[in-house]
């Protein structure tokens, strides 16, 4: 695990440049915010954290538990879905509009096919007002039923094959709910 790496990863490499191309300015990896989110907009009082779908336990496709050594990362993976709850709780409680771009939707056919789209959306938001979005691969994410959905039936908003979410409220069920072990 030593060699894996903590930022500058390809997914934040992505996000990054996309942003820079449309004329955005930033800071990266800011150790003065909770969480040291990876992007951090000032001017629009914006951050937004590139998660991988493995490392914060997302209800997708990409995530399997590992085989082995199951209640070490049993452990692991809950206190980082806690400490993701945690970061954005303070971050959005500090004033901070958070937005969350998953790994799954990056890897995605939509994001493949037209990018520009996804971008114009993550755009759209930094320009606007929103507190919190929520941004992934509607066609990766794990269905479960109902009963058993930390949304409680919530129906994710579509903008094609992206899911995006808006509702801090929904995310902090998901990171709070036990994750699906397939």
């Amino acid at each position: 695990m030593a060699g894996i790496r903590g930022a500058d990863t390809g997914p934040e490499r992505l996000v990054r440049s996309a942003l820079f191309a449309r004329g955005f300015r930033y800071r990266i990896n800011c150790p003065d915010l909770p969480g040291k989110p990876d992007i951090k907009l000032t001017r629009y009082r914006a951050v937004i954290l590139v998660h991988g779908c493995f490392w914060h336990a997302h209800a997708c496709r990409h995530f399997r538990l590992p085989a082995s050594n199951v209640p070490f990362w049993t452990v692991k993976l809950a206190k980082n879905r806690e400490r993701d709850l945690r970061n954005v709780s303070e971050l959005l409680a500090a004033g901070w509009r958070v937005c969350i771009v998953w790994e799954c939707l990056l890897k995605s056919v939509a994001f493949r096919t037209e990018p520009g789209a996804i971008v114009d959306l993550l755009a759209a938001w930094v320009r606007g007002q929103e507190p919190f979005l929520e941004l992934f691969d509607a066609e990766a994410a794990v269905s479960v039923s109902e009963s058993e959905s930390p949304s409680r039936g919530c129906v994710y908003d579509r903008h094609g094959d992206v899911g995006i979410n808006g509702d801090e409220a929904v995310f902090a069920a998901e990171r709070s709910a036990r994750y699906i072990v397939k």
